[in-house]
């Protein structure tokens, strides 16, 4: 073979390789997937023009951004910020009826959350600052409603958890962003994500089943506890009160837990979903209320208590430079004057009812020294309400000073007072 077949030979070799490199590359790059267009379909016959709205249709409208609070079924708390457009806008521009009643929500997946029309654009809804108070992220240690701001429902193009902007992404957009209507409400797993239809009813809604109370109501021994149940337990959050008033959706909620998480949290069910104790006669009035479905009857469950038990309460005394805190083998708290302290002082407690009393009770304080009784000061007043009571004394280093809750005090021979702590 020559000097110059050689050379060919060789300079083919590396043409070839140079090209089974290249080809290689191109069919091992990534393919290069477009974003999927976004669009929502509103129809129905609650509406008279069924439309359908493209990205580039939704980007051009008004666009809001807010910040939303929101609990989930867990429950835990969370902060969102969204960007978007009004729904009512959208319903508008389809023509939404004046006999419209249901709002289903479809994402691209098929799943779907029903509401009422009164849920997503009549119910004032909020952002609430303080929802975070109290705990950071427990959803059923409920936290302040104060400085509560009014928040449109949005189809958001964009969003993000926490409350920075510059967070906002469009991976889950379009999704249904909507605020709540008191600080308790659990809200997010009514944020549908990718959502593809907005289905509009005429069609009139159900209505949510009643709670149920375990042990039925009637007569109950002192201690018992009332468990709140209905058919569902997810969908619908069981509202009560025990004090008289109706219950509505700022009132204490039973189920915080819903039941698709029953199983993750089966060592926390019973003291989150807590039952009702049953100490003294109770009337317990329950309804269910949920997304989607008219609430429940408010249903009356009325126990009668055989045995009641008595009230307790636990009486704490202010911490003061002016005396030492103790307490008695009897459990009777204590407070010692302090060396170098003398004159009129006063002597504080805090009341904290275990198992309340209905009406007025008595805080006796009684200053001792050296083992006599020097004087004695009584407060009577409603201690469930009031939760601290206040004697002055003029001490001196050394003496003592014991405090007792009674049911009262009295000067006839033949009665005698109830120690309630």
């Amino acid at each position: 073979m020559t000097t110059r077949e050689r050379t060919w030979k060789t300079l083919s070799a590396i043409a070839l390789s140079l090209a089974l490199i290249i080809l290689s590359s191109v069919l091992l790059m990534p393919e290069v997937v477009e974003a999927e267009e976004i669009s929502v379909t509103v129809t129905g016959d609650g509406v008279s023009t069924p439309t359908t709205f493209t990205q580039v249709q939704l980007e051009a409208m008004s666009q809001l951004e807010a910040v939303y609070t929101t609990i989930n079924t867990y429950p835990s708390k969370k902060l969102l910020v969204a960007r978007g457009v009004k729904l009512a806008e959208l319903l508008n521009l389809a023509g939404i009826k004046d006999e419209a009643s249901l709002i289903i929500v479809i994402a691209t997946d098929g799943f779907k959350m029903t509401f009422t029309r009164e849920e997503l654009l009549d119910d004032a809804r909020y952002y609430y600052p303080g929802l975070q108070d109290n705990h950071a992220y427990a959803g059923y240690i409920t936290g302040s409603p104060e400085g509560a701001v009014r928040v449109d429902t949005i189809l958001a193009l964009g969003s993000a958890e926490g409350d920075n902007f510059n967070n906002i992404n469009s991976i889950n957009a379009p999704i249904l962003m909507m605020g709540q209507r008191w600080v308790s409400e659990q809200t997010n797993h009514a944020h549908v994500k990718k959502v593809m239809t907005i289905e509009v009813s005429t069609a009139s809604p159900g209505k949510w089943e009643n709670p149920v109370a375990t042990p039925a109501a009637g007569s109950v021994i002192a201690g018992s506890k009332v468990e709140l149940t209905t058919p569902d337990m997810d969908g619908d959050s069981i509202y009560y009160t025990i004090d008289g008033s109706d219950p509505t959706f700022k009132s204490p909620m039973y189920n915080w837990i819903k039941k698709r998480w029953w199983n993750n949290r089966s060592d926390q069910l019973a003291t989150i979903n807590q039952a009702i104790e049953i100490n003294e006669d109770t009337v317990i009035k329950a309804v269910a209320i949920g997304f989607g479905k008219i609430d429940s009857d408010i249903i009356n469950f009325n126990y009668q208590v055989s045995n009641p038990k008595p009230p307790q309460y636990i009486l704490t005394p202010v911490a003061q430079n002016t005396y030492t805190i103790q307490t008695t083998v009897d459990g009777i708290p204590t407070m010692t004057v302090n060396s170098g302290i003398s004159g009129l002082k006063n002597f504080t407690v805090n009341i904290t009812p275990v198992t309340a009393h209905q009406g007025e009770e008595t805080v006796v304080f009684i200053h001792w020294r050296k083992g006599r009784q020097i004087n004695i000061n009584s407060t009577r007043a409603d201690f469930d309400l009031l939760k601290t009571a206040q004697a002055g004394f003029n001490v001196m280093p050394g003496d003592l000073v014991k405090v007792y809750l009674l049911d009262e005090l009295s000067n006839t021979h033949d009665s005698n007072p109830l120690l309630w702590q």
